[in-house]
């Protein structure tokens, strides 16, 4: 079936982060721009002639990798003023920092598939600091991506590689669009939710 353009966009998120560097998770960002065309791509991975976490590592700090440039940012960085009034895809929520620089560059619109808790501990708050910018927030259904991601895991595609960093702030299970149960005790690392399967 033709996917719509929100579909559309959203699946090339996840096509996008295949270019990321950074292995603790692969973030992808689309800018559309409102007659449905696509204005730039951007991953998370170091700034440019820097070396990158897949080969010298992550630099972590506080539970984050400083090494890289965030995805939303590279978008906005690569589609300079074409970015103003165009709507924004991504894999994650976008963190407190990029959200700046989200309505700064005039983003009017941001749909993102996963929750992510990010440096700050402000992922939470961070759709309404956009939509008191002005900015339209919406979550994906995470029921329209979850074939895709399992046909992208079939072709060793990372969706998957998030951690919640030490300290970081869980989400309600209903609000987490995708479990990832750790192998130790069953339990999602974003949410806390136990794995019924009974495999833990």
């Amino acid at each position: 079936m033709r996917p719509d353009f929100d579909t559309y966009a959203m699946r090339l998120t996840y096509i996008v982060a295949q270019r990321a560097t950074c292995p603790r998770r692969h973030v992808g960002a689309v800018l559309m721009d409102s007659e449905h065309r696509i204005v730039a791509t951007g991953y998370n991975g170091a700034p440019r002639k820097e070396a990158s976490c897949d080969s010298v590592g992550c630099l972590i700090v506080d539970g984050h990798c400083h090494r890289t440039i965030h995805a939303e940012s590279n978008c906005i960085d690569y589609a300079g003023r074409f970015a103003s009034g165009c709507a924004l895809f991504c894999t994650v929520t976008p963190c407190w920092d990029c959200s700046k620089r989200l309505i700064n560059a005039g983003i009017t619109r941001v749909v993102y598939d996963d929750h992510y808790e990010s440096r700050y501990g402000k992922s939470m708050d961070v759709p309404d600091f956009l939509r008191n910018a002005g900015v339209e927030v919406e979550r994906f259904d995470a029921g329209r991506m979850a074939r895709f991601k399992e046909l992208l895991a079939m072709v060793d595609v990372p969706v998957d590689l998030a951690v919640t960093p030490p300290g970081g702030t869980r989400i309600s299970p209903g609000a987490c669009a995708v479990h990832r149960f750790a192998e130790a005790d069953g339990a999602c690392v974003m949410c806390g939710l136990r794995d019924s399967s009974g495999s833990a």
